[in-house]
């Protein structure tokens, strides 16, 4: 591969390009990225073209109001970004305008608090002047596929416990809210599983059913408690695809059913590819064949990245295009400053387009039909968050280098051209430090590699403290991009280091299933890391390490502290401490747990407690800061709770910080005051114990 940023090759070359990197004139000039830089970040999402005009949205975290985000619609006129319409998060083209949903006025806003059903879309007519409504519907709009302008396709969210309280109600839609609204204040009713879910709450009784308006006349296609999704309409709009959870009642099934139907008829068609799978993404090419992703994983009983295939609708032919081994699709990159989204395949005929991860950076790739092979049609200091296809070459959302989200036009010659400067005269004021690439060999001779962010403003001869901090999933991988708050900890002062173990994103199927060795080959990975890391940068004060991760780091970062003492401080953020407990109480615990272990806490209960980092609460001797979200509910409360608990019961330094209203996704769509707080109570713990 190659190498984006200068190889550690000698300590006395890393040293010279530090002074270059953080200790030249231009960066004396500018600022240190400060805790709240990441709300001066725009991010661009939602990229589309229409007759040669480019249009996307641009939202940005709203400190003054302390809103996780405001979305805004932007067409580039002349080069320059034109803002069409504010509080726009997604939209589409119609006839001759844009069409977007927004409620814009005060009588309806407050419906929608009361809980009454309403969605209401706005158009932009040509010209794109000023947006007048279009549609009113008396009902929750989630997903909507266009027939014309009186019939279309609809999804929306079923509550069989409100069900219930209408008919108590005998029908009073009103009666019905109150009660409900009253009965969320006292308590919660759970008879089902998953009762709750990250990021939307209690999701006990609730299903996503799939509708037909036709003029006036509404048509339900699901069952009851059938979940259906994702509705695509072909381009002669006579068939719709779409994916469907099997009705129950109690436990939900896993995996989904991938349905057709006819349009006119509405005949449904139930699609049995394979014995038990996952359908992802789908979309049409031509009006009977579709091209999507379909992850084998149940079948096998594995952890392994999804297949792309094409269906002939008419032939009902399936054919395999790619099996996924090693280049998976879609951006699996971290970063804290957002941007980008869904992005098509797209074709040509020689083969596929789509978005990867490659071990620490996410290209555009071409993959042929015939031998496989694999071009990279993206350089490789570029993270591609979006794309789409552009006269002779593309438009991509991208991270460049150490940048915010623009948007770049590449040519078929793959020269790079920036379209947009929404973020770069911010990070031209800042110190924005470079990482430098460090190379390592892990116990199975496999060379892996990593990153370290020198201080801000390093002086030769210096020591400095240390923070390594561990990425979320474990499919996952940090990378070359801006991430805030390791920029905000360097200029700090301290020296940030990172790296992608095994069971990362990145390096294929194989590299990424650790089933059954998490906290083994993982631990191992990470702590070789580290002594890399000590032995090549000797700045580095061997005494003032830190360790942070959240989620999947968090349990990392649980598990690490109780197994060496070589940290001198810990911050665990939205983490498990034990693995019985994450089983019965996370959104996806018995999934989770079967993915990463192969068995459950009934069969082999002894093994998931000897791999929990609780169990070795007693040897913990590092002072440790726990941080959870109140409403996380992928990894629980009580996982912070009970490790804090045992610590405080141990006499080991320790502090639990709670964050109400605030959900699994703090530290990157969180509400600003929130992520600033955690930022601070980080960034304070580390202080006390690695710089006093």
């Amino acid at each position: 591969m190659l190498k984006r940023y200068i190889k550690s090759l000698s300590l006395a070359l890393t040293l010279s390009l530090f002074a270059v990197y953080a200790g030249n004139d231009k960066s004396g000039e500018k600022k240190a990225v400060d805790i709240d830089f990441f709300t001066k970040v725009k991010s661009i999402s939602n990229l589309k073209e229409k007759n040669g005009e480019i249009f996307f949205i641009v939202s940005q975290p709203d400190k003054e109001n302390n809103r996780n985000s405001v979305s805004d619609l932007y067409q580039l006129i002349e080069g320059k970004p034109v803002r069409l319409a504010r509080n726009v998060s997604d939209y589409f083209f119609y006839d001759d305008g844009i069409i977007f949903r927004d409620v814009r006025e005060d009588k309806d806003r407050e419906k929608i608090r009361n809980g009454e059903p309403l969605t209401v879309f706005q158009k932009l007519s040509k010209g794109y002047q000023e947006a007048e409504e279009w549609l009113r519907l008396p009902f929750r709009v989630g997903q909507v596929k266009w027939i014309d302008d009186d019939r279309f396709f609809y999804t929306s969210s079923y509550d069989r416990h409100f069900e219930f309280l209408l008919k108590e109600s005998n029908g009073d839609h009103q009666e019905a809210l109150k009660k409900q609204r009253k009965a969320k204040e006292a308590y919660r009713i759970f008879d089902e599983l998953p009762f709750w879910a990250d990021g939307r709450g209690d999701v006990s009784g609730l299903r996503n059913h799939l509708s037909y308006y036709d003029k006036g006349e509404i048509t339900l296609l699901s069952d009851t408690l059938e979940s259906a999704s994702s509705p695509e309409l072909s381009p002669d709009k006579k068939t719709l695809v779409y994916t469907t959870r099997a009705a129950y009642y109690g436990k939900a099934p896993q995996g989904n059913s991938l349905v057709t139907l006819d349009v006119n008829t509405l005949k449904k068609k139930e699609w049995a590819l394979f014995d038990n799978a996952s359908y992802g993404s789908y979309q049409f090419i031509g009006n009977d064949e579709i091209v999507l992703t379909i992850n084998r994983g149940l079948e096998r009983d594995r952890i392994e990245n999804g297949g792309i295939y094409r269906l002939n609708l008419r032939t009902e032919e399936l054919t395999e295009i790619y099996d996924g081994s090693v280049y998976a699709l879609g951006n699996s990159v971290n970063t804290d400053i957002g941007g980008g989204g869904r992005s098509e395949i797209t074709f040509d005929k020689d083969g596929i387009r789509f978005i990867t991860t490659r071990v620490d950076y996410a290209p555009l790739i071409h993959l042929a039909y015939k031998d496989g092979n694999v071009r990279f049609l993206t350089p490789d200091n570029i993270t591609v968050q979006e794309y789409l296809p552009y006269k002779d070459g593309f438009l991509i959302i991208g991270l460049l280098e150490q940048y915010g989200s623009e948007i770049y036009a590449i040519d078929e010659k793959g020269n790079v051209t920036p379209l947009t400067s929404v973020n770069k005269p911010l990070f031209d004021g800042y110190k924005i430090i470079k990482p430098v690439e460090i190379t390592f060999t892990n116990e199975e001779g496999k060379q892996l590699n990593g990153y370290i962010l020198p201080p801000a403003d390093y002086k030769p001869g210096k020591k400095y403290p240390g923070i390594f901090t561990i990425h979320g999933g474990p499919r996952g991988a940090y990378g070359t991009v801006f991430f805030h708050e390791m920029q905000y900890w360097a200029n700090q002062g301290y020296a940030v280091f990172y790296t992608n173990p095994r069971g990362s994103s990145g390096r294929g199927s194989e590299f990424s299933d650790i089933r059954g060795k998490i906290g083994v080959a993982d631990y191992n990975d990470l702590m070789d890391f580290t002594d890399a890391v000590l032995n090549q940068f000797d700045y580095i004060d061997v005494e003032r390490l830190g360790i942070t991760g959240g989620s999947y780091g968090g349990l990392l970062t649980n598990w690490i502290i109780g197994q060496t003492d070589r940290f001198k401080a810990a911050a665990s953020l939205r983490g498990i401490s034990s693995w019985l407990t994450h089983s019965n109480t996370s959104d996806i615990g018995h999934t989770y747990l079967y993915n990463y272990w192969g068995t459950d806490i009934w069969k082999n209960g002894q093994l998931l407690w000897y791999r929990s980092p609780l169990k070795y609460a007693d040897r913990i001797k590092t002072p440790a800061l726990f941080l959870h979200s109140e409403e996380d509910y992928r990894c629980w409360l009580v996982e912070a709770v009970q490790i804090y608990y045992a610590l405080q019961y141990f006499e080991v330094p320790t502090r639990l910080v709670i964050f109400k209203d605030e959900s699994h996704g703090l530290s990157r769509s969180g509400k600003p005051s929130g992520r600033i707080k955690r930022l601070e109570e980080i960034t304070g713990w580390f202080d006390r114990y690695l710089k006093q």
